[in-house]
């Protein structure tokens, strides 16, 4: 009777104890609703300052136009993501990372579009990035040395958004594997022309100093830019004067004018 009694005491020891601990787990899950609620609907969290981080052309203001009507939320009913989305669709920046600074602070750190080419549209230009993403419309190049890409009819361009143009659209992403390339190169020219002709693309780009360069779109490869840069560098070193440096072959070859 003895062994049957202690055995009868530690099977409701063990029972009282699992019962306690599934008692503290309720209160612990109640407490932690409790404190949620309480911080979902105090003051204290609400939103109250947004930090911007850098930007270098775009203003504080254009950037606080687009996120202030989060002001006054919760921090913990604002996403992130969401954020950096909507600052992607409206501004021409490539990135956006948004954190939360408890209680009530935002900070936006951005990364700008570079622009590399412009497009001639209406009179004025259209300023893209190498992703055809525009950055800019406006009536003049002041300040930008920029080449300007001819041969393409752009149709209503819009900030933030990539550009479209009214037939081949694989063009333009022949015209983005070019830029990729030509950006180590952009303060050096003055013009990328595209020639479409029964099917085959073509490309002209000039120098500011008198070259002439032309390839097709299978020589879109980085070893004929590297060996590109190579050749003129030659050809100013050795004061060759203007001329055409033709890409298309396995070698490149140069004509002078």
């Amino acid at each position: 009777m003895l062994v049957y009694a202690k055995k009868t005491r530690r099977f409701e020891y063990g029972k009282k104890r699992q019962i306690n601990n599934k008692a503290l787990l309720r209160l612990f899950v109640f407490l932690c609703i409790i404190t949620i609620m309480l911080a979902a609907t105090s003051s204290f969290f609400k939103l109250k300052r947004i930090e911007i981080e850098g930007n270098r052309s775009i203003p504080d203001e254009e950037i606080l136009q687009v996120v202030n009507h989060h002001l006054g939320r919760n921090t913990f009913m604002i996403k992130p993501a969401l954020i950096s989305e909507e600052i992607k669709q409206i501004l021409p920046v490539k990135e956006a990372k948004v954190k939360l600074r408890l209680p009530g602070t935002m900070v936006i750190k951005v990364e700008e579009r570079e622009i590399i080419a412009a497009l001639p549209y209406l009179g004025g230009f259209v300023l893209i990035d190498q992703n055809g993403y525009v950055v800019k419309i406006q009536s003049d190049l002041k300040g930008f040395r920029i080449p300007i890409i001819t041969g393409l009819e752009i149709t209503n361009p819009e900030k933030a958004k990539p550009i479209s143009i009214n037939w081949k659209q694989d063009l333009l992403e022949d015209l983005k594997k070019g830029l990729k390339y030509l950006s180590p190169m952009k303060a050096e020219l003055s013009e990328i022309h595209l020639d479409y002709h029964e099917g085959e693309v073509s490309f002209f780009i000039y120098t500011i100093d008198g070259f002439q360069i032309y390839f097709e779109k299978n020589d879109i490869k980085e070893e004929k830019f590297m060996l590109l840069k190579s050749v003129l560098e030659d050809l100013r070193k050795r004061g060759m004067g203007k001329g055409l440096i033709d890409l298309s072959r396995e070698a490149p070859v140069f004509k002078a004018f």
